[in-house]
């Protein structure tokens, strides 16, 4: 009967880790690696629209953006309602694409965290990892684990929207072990 117990807790285990491992994503370094960024990150933005509630609208109304003043990092907290949204000059009705790169100092898994008011969805080499696609309060936008295979620059994109109310675009990491931190303004860079 123990061996039995034992064979069927190895196997829960068995898979429990594969399942656990399937979460993690992983990414690709940017190829080739870029030399010469600015610090923060690109942005465009398109504004004066009440339809978009959802990614989808938001996305449809990139094609209409102008360049914006360059971000300093991922870090806008909520600072009220009528506070400016990212570095729009607005308080509302704003979509942004959010472009760059943001780098890995460390070999191995990120735990990662986003949050968002209202929408955004974000990618890191090519691969999505947050997507917040309602109006809601700061929340988050998802808690994703990365593999970072190489130490160095991945792609970044983000688009985001805020339509009404307050507004956050915020992002914290933990480091292969580290601590739970704010991601770092000088982690992100633009060309």
């Amino acid at each position: 009967m123990r061996l039995i117990t034992t064979a069927a807790l190895a196997g829960v285990l068995a898979i429990l880790t594969s399942v656990a491992m399937a979460q993690v994503i992983q990414l690709t370094p940017s190829n080739p690696q870029p030399n010469g960024l600015k610090k923060g990150l690109k942005v465009g933005y398109f504004s004066g629209d009440r339809q978009v509630r959802r990614l989808a609208e938001a996305r449809s109304r990139l094609k209409y953006q102008k360049p914006g003043k360059p971000l300093p990092g991922l870090n806008f907290p909520d600072k009220g309602n009528g506070a400016e949204v990212l570095t729009s000059g607005l308080a509302k009705l704003v979509v942004a694409d959010i472009q760059g790169y943001i780098k890995f100092d460390k070999v191995g898994v990120y735990q990662l965290e986003f949050f968002s008011n209202d929408g955004s969805q974000i990618w890191i080499g090519g691969q999505e990892v947050a997507k917040l696609n309602r109006i809601t309060p700061c929340a988050s936008a998802g808690r994703p684990q990365v593999n970072v295979p190489k130490k160095g620059w991945y792609d970044f994109r983000a688009i985001y929207w805020q339509k009404e109310g307050t507004a956050c675009l915020e992002s914290e990491w933990i480091p292969p072990g580290g601590k739970r931190s704010l991601i770092p303004d000088a982690a992100f860079g633009y060309q």
